[in-house]
């Protein structure tokens, strides 16, 4: 799908595929890609007399692949992590081209950023280029900061559900067992993976921001980006520290688990440790009054059957009074 923005005296308009075109009125300032066909990228090649990225160019992970001038243009394509409000989180590559007054975004995934923005931009009456390529990146930096505070609350919650107070435990008798622990083991892992992704793709976005501010790095460039993105930077910049933050909190919370994991596992050793002590001496007992000799004391007495029951209690008994006072259960 290719939109079309343009100025035009009565304000901003936007003309949706290629048999719209004909109505376009005004200067074109903005071009957005989406998942184009090939008659799509022909049409927007030919309008702006460059050559478009493809998808499989798009991918590349080189920083000259990502991050280069070409026909007059700045290409440089990021990634943002996509789709988290659902089960299976992308993460989605993003190309903006500046060449003059003109801005082409392509992307092959449909994004909320995008929406937003544009619904935000036909609002307005007037809009240039550089304001749309900063107001894009500053969606999409809301956008992401909106995902770690996503990530940081499920967190939270995992922290509470982990980490339940000595008192509450007593009061309430909570404490999570091993199907609890092995849950939130499991999700650790899944927040765990997607702030790697997100962490990930705020280093391409702080990468591609820098490109874009450089004055030098393209000689044909219109105008210097390079203060108005200074904001846009540094915002990133601390989203790329609450993420190193939250990565160190998933570590921490990830060897407390195991930890407790261990400890409900020591547990239940312990009471086959206890109860094997406590039934070894009746054993003994037993064995021993059932050996197959022809003289065995008491054999022949009426109270030998309950003195040796008598014996086995009280050998089982010791041990779990000696257990009690040592405190060990």
């Amino acid at each position: 799908m290719i939109r079309i923005y343009s100025q035009s005296e009565e304000g901003i308009s936007r003309t949706v595929g290629l048999e719209e075109q004909e109505n376009r009125k005004g200067d074109i300032f903005w071009i957005d890609l989406l998942t184009p066909n090939a008659e799509e990228l022909a049409y927007a090649e030919k309008l702006c007399a460059i050559e478009m990225p493809t998808k499989d160019e798009m991918r590349e992970i080189e920083a000259t692949s990502r991050l280069y001038c070409e026909d007059g243009g700045r290409f440089m394509t990021t990634t943002v992590l996509s789709r988290v409000e659902t089960d299976e989180p992308i993460i989605a590559e993003i190309t903006f081209i500046l060449k003059e007054r003109l801005l082409i975004t392509i992307r092959h995934t449909d994004s909320y950023s995008f929406r937003v923005f544009s619904h935000q931009l036909l609002r307005r009456q007037t809009t240039n280029r550089d304001l749309v390529f900063i107001g894009l990146l500053e969606t999409l930096v809301d956008r992401q900061a909106d995902v770690l505070e996503r990530f940081g609350t499920e967190l939270d919650a995992l922290s509470k559900k982990v980490f339940i107070s000595p008192r509450r435990r007593k009061e309430k008798e909570e404490s999570p067992d091993t199907d609890d622990l092995r849950d939130a083991l499991e999700e650790l892992g899944r927040v765990g993976d997607l702030i790697t992704r997100q962490r990930d793709a705020l280093v391409n976005l702080l990468r591609m921001i820098t490109f874009a501010g450089n004055e030098d790095s393209c000689m044909s460039s219109h105008d210097s980006l390079y203060v108005p993105l200074r904001p846009v930077s540094r915002d990133v910049n601390s989203l790329s520290e609450y993420a190193s933050f939250l990565s160190n909190k998933i570590n921490f919370m990830l060897d407390a688990v195991l930890g407790l994991i261990n400890i409900e596992q020591n547990d239940i050793v312990k009471v086959f440790t206890i109860m094997s002590v406590v039934f070894l001496p009746p054993t003994l007992i037993a064995s021993i009054f059932g050996m197959n000799y022809r003289y065995i004391p008491f054999l022949d007495t009426e109270w030998g059957f309950w003195l040796s029951l008598v014996l086995m209690v009280l050998a089982g008994a010791v041990p779990l009074i000696i257990f009690k006072l040592k405190r060990y259960i």
